[in-house]
């Protein structure tokens, strides 16, 4: 058997996307109501983005090495292991999560079912606690061609490559082309939501590494760009909304790709250690449970009637979370999630390693 895939510093950026995201809901009254005032943390301005570049470089990633060492795609398998790995704790959380909240009788309830929740999310209609499916929604909307494109490359990469550059170039100048003429839209929305122009840049970046392009990794690799890249990135809350809405997520999506390719180098800060390795392999966990999870425990926190300071209050709020949020997806992944991705390796092709261990 060959050796399995192991990307260094992975699961170090998909623990930054999922803590920035649970945190950045944690106060948002979608999900629950403390009673007291949060404060800013100094994290991504769009964790998702983030999940959008990571898994459209690490999908096309592993299909190149497939089609290298079987001569093709088996598009079968593809989706046996995506179904195995996302799949169960997607509709295992939405059954309870609607139950627990009584929101199962909502008529968009179908669009959640099979994969579409970021139509009612563009129509700001979604169900308040699997509203964030909607990126789930767009990733496996997404994995419908992604794959075929790749397996109809026939391994020859410079095609792949055109095509990924210029279907990224074509979404981004609709996006564009409807601000410009006709401001934010739906139509505009669609393509904000619909982020395939991150997962392609991912695409992109995956299809240069591969082919080991000299002067892509020479750049994109170099280490006081990395770092920089990592700390613009990690505190880009405070800046990202000074940036134009229509190139938002591209300039995000961009420094997400940079970090990647710094992190698979010889990064200055480096992502490889035992809290971003764990919390990156829950990190699908983290993010499906967290939305109720923050309603249950912010309800608690209300019934204890403790008052303390804004900022303590919210320091003891954030930290609750976050531990409550590892713990549960950690059972998940352990007693749960565990059995179905050893079912899911028996459909690999090219076996990746989910962790530095």
């Amino acid at each position: 058997m060959s050796k399995s895939i192991h990307l260094p510093g992975l699961n170090g950026l998909r623990a930054i996307a999922a803590l920035s995201v649970m945190w950045g809901h944690t106060f948002q009254t979608t999900f629950g109501d403390w009673g007291t005032k949060g404060f800013q943390l100094p994290v991504v301005a769009d964790g998702v983005t983030m999940f959008f570049v990571i898994s459209g470089f690490l999908i096309t990633y592993l299909l190149l090495n497939e089609h290298e060492r079987s001569h093709t795609v088996s598009i079968p398998k593809f989706y046996m292991r995506r179904i195995l790995r996302i799949w169960p704790i997607y509709y295992v959380y939405m059954a309870i999560a609607l139950a627990v909240t009584a929101t199962w009788n909502d008529t968009n309830i179908w669009y959640y079912l099979f994969f579409g929740a970021n139509i009612p999310f563009i129509l700001s209609a979604g169900i308040w606690p699997i509203v964030h499916y909607w990126s789930i929604g767009v990733e496996e909307q997404f994995y419908l061609f992604w794959p075929w494109l790749v397996k109809g490359s026939h391994g020859k990469t410079r095609r792949l490559l055109a095509s990924a550059v210029a279907l990224c170039a074509a979404w981004l100048l609709c996006k564009w082309g409807i601000y410009l003429v006709w401001g934010t839209t739906t139509a505009y929305h669609f393509f904000s939501v619909t982020r395939f122009d991150c997962m392609m840049l991912g695409a992109i970046g995956a299809t240069l590494y591969f082919t080991r392009s000299g002067w892509f990794n020479r750049v994109l690799g170099n280490r006081a760009l990395g770092l920089v890249c990592l700390l613009a990135l990690f505190f880009s809350q405070p800046w990202a909304n000074y940036v134009p809405a229509p190139i938002r997520t591209q300039v995000l999506a961009l420094l997400s790709l940079i970090c990647i390719m710094s992190q698979l180098h010889r990064p200055v800060i480096s992502l490889e250690n035992r809290f971003c390795d764990l919390v990156g392999k829950i990190s699908y966990g983290i993010y499906v449970i967290h939305p109720l999870l923050i309603f249950l425990l912010s309800g608690l926190y209300l019934n204890t009637g403790i008052t303390l300071p804004d900022s303590l209050a919210a320091a003891l709020i954030y930290a609750i979370i976050t531990l409550a949020t590892i713990l549960i997806a950690w059972l998940s992944y352990r007693y749960f999630e565990s059995p179905f991705l050893r079912l899911k390796n028996r459909f690999a092709v090219v076996h990746s390693q989910n962790s530095m261990n």
